[in-house]
Formats: structure tokens, sequence, C-alpha cells
């Protein structure tokens, strides 16, 4: 019996868009640049793991990138609530989940800012509770941070569904024994008729 829901952040309760966001920000010609010392770098991961504070790890990425990019990449990193804002038909279904009486709690790979974040997605209201990568220095896939959150909030994983948007991430939760999908379609209906299947909708 499913009495625990465990969402990932960005792609299911946020929209992370890394793409979108380095086109709202560049010129087409400086994209690819952005994208690959910005958001697909080794200091993005590292910053997620806690390993860098946010400040640290743009330090690092900028010194790649021309000067003349700097302010914007600095504002398009910092400026969170705007390049991450909620995705609004998530909140229904989670203020549904916690009226019918489920624990709901995050396990997002995430840096040092989560706090101060929080409060721009009112979803987070009706969350138990909160597993931030940055503050364990561990990230997903790996399983010692979904063996966090099992020891934190002293749930089982039979009795867990877990939605994530990477399919990495799904495995590790299977492997580990819940109930999992993968939204990274962001297709509702595929998502609702899954959780009718576990007897949760």
């Amino acid at each position: 019996m499913i009495k625990n829901i465990v969402f990932d952040m960005g792609g299911v309760l946020v929209d992370y868009n890394p793409i979108r966001s380095v086109a709202n920000h560049f010129a087409p010609e400086d994209r690819a640049a952005v994208l690959e010392n910005i958001y697909y770098s080794k200091e993005w991961s590292a910053m997620d793991r806690g390993d860098y504070s946010v400040e640290e790890a743009l330090g690092m990425m900028l010194s790649r990138l021309p000067e003349r990019l700097h302010a914007e990449a600095r504002k398009m990193v910092l400026e969170r609530e705007t390049e991450m804002p909620p995705i609004d038909a998530m909140y229904p279904i989670v203020k549904t989940l916690k009226n019918d009486g489920y624990k709901i709690y995050l396990l997002s790979n995430c840096p040092d800012w989560f706090d101060d974040f929080k409060k721009s997605v009112p979803a987070f209201a009706f969350f138990d509770g909160f597993i931030i990568s940055a503050y364990y220095n561990e990230i997903k896939p790996d399983e010692k941070i979904y063996q966090i959150l099992f020891k934190e909030f002293s749930i089982k994983p039979e009795e867990s569904f877990f939605i994530d948007d990477s399919e990495a991430n799904i495995k590790t939760a299977e492997r580990l024994g819940m109930k999992a999908h993968c939204f990274a379609d962001r297709d509702f209906d595929r998502l609702k008729q899954n959780m009718r299947d576990h007897n949760i909708l």
C-alpha cells in the first residue's frame, strides 16, 4: 500500500529548462558556450552535491566565458524564481494527495539556495519533508541519497511512489523497491493513470 509520494523538483514541480533560459538571455551565437560552461558544467553538478556554494561555482563557470557575457549569465543563474516558475498543473495534484492523507516529500538535486527558493513554489506548503542534495553532499541517482530519505523520515521504499523526470533516477528508485513514474514527457494524463494503477488517485 502506497503511503508516501516523493517528488523531484526540476521538471516535475518547477519548469527547469536550461535551453529556454539560455535562449531568453543570449544571442544565438553565444548559447552553446553558455549551456556548456554553465548548466552542463562539472561545477553545476558539484554545486548540487554541495561541494561549492553558488557563488564559488559561478566564479569558476564564468571564468571560461567572455567577460561580456558575465553579467547576463550571473543574472540568469541567480534569478531562480523567474527562470524556474512552478508547473501550475502539478499544484492541484499535490493538494489532492495531501487531502487524501498521503505523506509528501521532496528528493531533489539542488544547490544550497533551496531555502530561499522554497517560498516561490506554492505546492511546497503541502510537503512533509525535504531532502536537498547540497545539504547532504549526495546526489541522485546514487543510492545514498535515497537511503537518507528513507532514514530521515522513517519511510519504507515499498510504500513510496516516486516521480522524477530522469530515467536514471527512476531506475535507482525502483531498484531500491519504490514504485516510480518518469515524468520526462510531462504527460499529466499518463502520470494520473499510473497513479490510479497504484490505487493512489
